[in-house]
């Protein structure tokens, strides 16, 4: 089984050598390499040309990442095809790990490496111990490293694509990156989508390791960085959804709160299913999901046990129809909904005592929309907590008219935001100001943008 490794250059030669070098030094199976170069002005050319064990496409001008790399599968040879950006550096081993877990199962499309950057701070960065800038102790950690998550591997519903490998076969099926991304970015979110679109799975490699600066191309070229990235995300929107890109990404808090014993869990408002994939990876369970959005439904369904493609506000909660969980979740489901108070109180019927009901809410006392009503504004954004679905609103002293009375609550987190010396000034002066006023403005939580709510069913319902 052969491998072709497809690396674009443009520019940047000083990366494009260590990577080049890192792929000759550190892999073993059979592979081939194919560099892109998009126009580069610098030496990159004429090092190309002195590399007899590279196979070089020269494009006359910057075709963009997208482009390069379609060209580069065309002219491929390899049963596995990987993506990999030109400023990482792959380590001992990184690339039978990969390939042993892509060809572990036929419904595996594409797999991904951890790394010390991601670009986004998903799933695949880890936290490492070596010098990022100069590559000191890089060797010994990725050792270290993968020998203690060997064999370990993690389903998720996103890669990204600074290292992409992925079976010929299901690029042949389901088509190469989407020429409308032009320069790049999105578009290997739009391939994974459409492989799960086709019932595939995708799976972090915990025992590949391939370190990435990131961002070396655009680094110095930030607002035309910004510009393609707005462009780019537009043309997500409008192909997948707006809301999308979110679903793909579990909510690790909520996950966190999930107790390991629960065998039964109801995920209400279940989006594409990536909070079960996520505890699944971790806990053997039934998933059951309710989710009333037919793009989000349409992928969810591949992914958990049961899937009810309804409005939470209009089905019949009975236990007939959805049995006994032993954790309910709904997460920023609430915050949507007409009558929540009564939601919840349904549900609740359907857990077992000593079962969990965890729930996140938005905090609409954070800066963000304190500061807008002090200016009098109170505009509806795309998303967030003033998105246009939002119908009910939260504080931490008002959860709690959301809890039945047989139930306790057992923890509140907080998710807040990071605030500068400024906000915290600001905030302060509120207080104070509000004090003189004899307002109760010491329990004003403003840096918290959303909270997480644990709360545990002590008894059958007190009527």
């Amino acid at each position: 089984m052969k491998t072709s490794i497809i690396v674009l250059t443009h520019n940047q030669l000083a990366y494009t050598k260590k990577c080049i070098e890192s792929i000759r030094r550190c892999t073993q199976p059979e592979y081939e390499i194919i560099v892109v170069d998009n126009a580069s002005k610098d030496d990159t050319v004429d090092y190309l040309k002195k590399q007899s064990d590279l196979r070089v496409i020269y494009n006359k001008e910057n075709v963009g990442f997208v482009v390069g790399n379609n060209q580069a599968v065309n002219v491929a040879n390899g049963d596995i095809i990987v993506f990999l950006n030109n400023d990482v550096v792959v380590t001992n081993g990184w690339l039978e790990p990969l390939i042993d877990t892509l060809i572990s199962s036929d419904k595996i499309a594409m797999v991904g490496p951890v790394t010390n950057n991601d670009n986004i701070d998903g799933l695949q960065k880890v936290q490492v111990q070596y010098c990022e800038e100069t590559l000191k102790g890089l060797t010994e950690y990725s050792k270290q490293y993968c020998v203690q998550h060997a064999k370990e591997s993690r389903r998720v519903l996103r890669l990204v694509g600074f290292a992409l490998a992925c079976k010929r076969e299901v690029l042949n099926e389901i088509g190469l990156f989407d020429e409308a991304y032009g320069m790049g970015y999105f578009e290997e979110y739009d391939l994974c989508l459409r492989a799960l679109m086709k019932g595939y799975e995708l799976r972090i490699v915990q025992d590949s390791f391939v370190h990435h600066f990131g961002n070396i191309t655009f680094g110095a070229r930030k607002r035309e960085f910004s510009k393609l990235f707005v462009k780019n995300k537009a043309i997500f929107n409008k192909k997948w959804g707006q809301e999308t890109l979110y679903l793909m990404y579990p909510s690790l808090d909520i996950v966190s709160m999930i107790p390991k014993t629960a065998s039964r869990i109801l995920d209400v408002g279940c989006g594409m299913g990536s909070l079960a994939v996520e505890f699944a990876n971790q806990h053997k369970c039934e998933i059951v999901g309710i989710e009333k959005n037919s793009e989000a439904f349409a992928f969810a369904k591949k992914h958990l046990n049961q899937v009810f493609h309804e409005d939470i506000e209009n089905m019949k909660i009975s236990e007939n129809k959805l049995g006994r969980f032993d954790c309910i979740i709904c997460d920023d489901i609430l915050g949507h909904l007409r009558d929540p108070w009564r939601v919840v109180q349904r549900l609740v019927r359907l857990l077992k005592v000593d079962g969990y009901f965890i729930l996140s809410v938005h905090n609409i006392s954070n800066l963000k929309v304190l500061s807008g009503l002090i200016q009098g504004d109170f505009s509806y954004k795309t998303l967030g907590i003033l998105d246009k679905k939002h119908l009910r609103f939260f504080t931490k002293s008002t959860i709690p008219t959301l809890i039945p009375r047989n139930m306790l609550i057992e923890n509140i987190n907080s998710i807040s935001l990071d605030a500068t010396e400024n906000t915290k000034s600001f905030i302060n002066e509120l207080i104070s100001l509000g004090e003189r006023y004899k307002l109760k403005t010491d329990e004003l939580d403003a840096t918290t943008v959303l909270y997480i709510v644990k709360v545990r069913k002590l008894v059958e319902e007190i009527l």
